[in-house]
């Protein structure tokens, strides 16, 4: 028998934590996305913002679009380096392929407290999340935790009208990119 290795990382603890479970009594509209795969034990609190890259929008932006939101995230997580923030977007965070996710590098996302790679089926197709695998070591020495989120499937959920409804505050934190605040 011949056993191959393609790719092999531990989905371990990245700190010491006690597992909390989602509380009982907590409304539906209060909840943002619900995780059933590969969900790493911690916690991440006190969270201030939420950068939120819309499937749909960016699914129908051009290259070029695409490669400079990728960049207009890589300032505002420098801008907001201090502030608790998590990521929330499309396909794989840090693919190459534009088709494929948000094209940011380590550089782009390193302070963030959470990477959320949403896994939309489109086109009868549901990409597959990296977990982070394009800079898995950093993430994990960083604290940074990669979660998927397949809203389509059973068990999983993403609160899209929280999405759609909350205030959009890009303008301010950088306003030369007030019009990708739809994105």
């Amino acid at each position: 028998m011949t056993l191959h290795l393609l790719q092999c990382r531990p989905q371990s603890s990245l700190r010491e934590a006690q597992v909390h479970p989602v509380p009982s009594d907590l409304a539906a509209s209060d909840r943002l996305f619900i995780s059933s795969r590969m969900v790493p034990q911690g916690q991440v609190s006190e969270i201030e913002y939420i950068f939120y890259v819309n499937p749909r929008v960016y699914s129908n932006l051009p290259a070029e679009r695409r490669t400079e939101l990728a960049r207009i995230i890589g300032r505002l997580n420098k801008n907001l380096e201090g502030h608790r923030f998590i990521m929330v977007g499309p396909g794989r965070w840090g693919s190459a392929n534009l088709d494929l996710g948000v094209p940011v590098s380590y550089a782009d996302i390193y302070n963030s407290s959470a990477l959320i790679e949403l896994a939309y089926s489109q086109k009868g197709i549901t990409p597959e999340p990296s977990y982070g695998t394009h800079f898995f070591q950093d993430l994990v020495e960083s604290q940074i935790y990669p979660l998927a989120v397949y809203p389509d499937q059973p068990g999983d959920m993403l609160n899209e009208e929280f999405f759609s409804t909350a205030r959009n505050v890009l303008g301010t934190l950088l306003p030369e990119a007030a019009d990708y605040a739809t994105a």
